[in-house]
């Protein structure tokens, strides 16, 4: 027997970056599903996570779909889109990537390939659930235009391509939750203002564990709560979790989905240092950088390379 509310997804579904996991999938009672579960006054079916492509919520969470399923909810694309290889990429100094090449290939890949895995999937959805309101959402912007994370190097021009991609993958989704009649929830707007590095974050830099990194913590799980609740056209609550009513939560398989997580650049890695000697700095001096942990000296070597390109 299916639960009235199924929550399909990746590991912004899934609760990653505002609480501690709880399975493989991560599954964090701060996940939005388990607010939006208590604003609609019904059991969950938490099936999202951690590293979920469009396959994946084909093999292991749709088939908790059933005719008493009234309300699905659903966070897909990021992981298909390459979102982690992206962002792996670009937080690595300019000496060690051309990070153009990946932004390109994402670029590519959602505007080309992920339409149509949408629609297959969204097929998969409305067969299983043929009544139920559905609702798809988007992805906030991570960046405000700084990084004020030590460890990483996210050059203006990176964080600009990671937004104009965002962007895009908002129409994909958009465009694909109009074919089938859901609802779609664009959560740009709501978290302008709270980006990573802005004085009040809605999404994590980088954290610990470092899966945690570049998701939303707390307060941004809350605010896709809200905008869920409000995509299926009922008011979110606004009680402190603690007092809001309580809710049966059904887990799904605990298989963690294909996409990678995030990694911090290992700038005493060989690739580092071969890149460093091609960009003309000594690798000796690279080495001591790091071990004096002198981040400054690094971010400005960074700097200069970028410069000089």
């Amino acid at each position: 027997m299916s639960l009235p509310y199924v929550a399909l997804g990746d590991s912004y579904a899934a609760g990653v970056g505002g609480g501690p996991g709880r399975s493989e999938c991560w599954r964090a009672f701060a996940g939005y599903p388990v607010s939006v579960a208590r604003s609609l006054g019904v059991d969950l079916a938490y099936q999202a996570c951690l590293g979920a492509t469009v396959a994946n919520v084909v093999e292991d969470q749709v088939a908790a779909l059933g005719p008493e399923t009234t309300h699905v909810s659903l966070t897909i694309g990021g992981n298909d889109a390459g979102f982690v290889p992206v962002l792996v990429e670009c937080a690595k100094p300019a000496w060690m990537t051309d990070s153009d090449r990946v932004l390109d290939e994402a670029s590519a890949l959602v505007t080309q390939e992920l339409p149509g895995r949408l629609d297959a999937l969204l097929g998969r959805v409305r067969e299983g659930a043929p009544t139920a309101e559905l609702v798809l959402t988007a992805y906030p912007v991570i960046f405000n235009g700084t990084d004020c994370n030590a460890l990483t190097f996210f050059s203006p021009h990176e964080m600009s391509r990671i937004e104009r991609g965002t962007g895009e993958l908002a129409d994909v989704i958009s465009a694909a939750a109009a074919k089938v009649g859901a609802r779609f929830v664009d959560p740009r707007a709501a978290f302008d203002g709270h980006a990573v590095c802005d004085a009040v974050e809605w999404i994590n830099g980088v954290g610990w564990p470092l899966e945690e990194s570049y998701h939303p913590n707390g307060a941004g799980h809350e605010a896709y709560a809200r905008l869920v609740a409000e995509g299926f056209g009922v008011e979110p609550s606004v009680l402190p979790q603690r007092d809001r009513p309580e809710v049966r939560v059904e887990e799904g398989p605990a298989r963690r989905g294909d996409a990678p997580t995030f990694s911090l650049p290992d700038l005493l890695s060989g690739p580092s240092l071969d890149g460093a000697r091609r960009a003309g700095i000594d690798p000796d001096r690279v080495v001591r950088l790091v071990r004096e942990d002198r981040r400054e000296e690094l971010q400005e070597l960074d700097r200069e390379v970028r410069a000089s390109r």
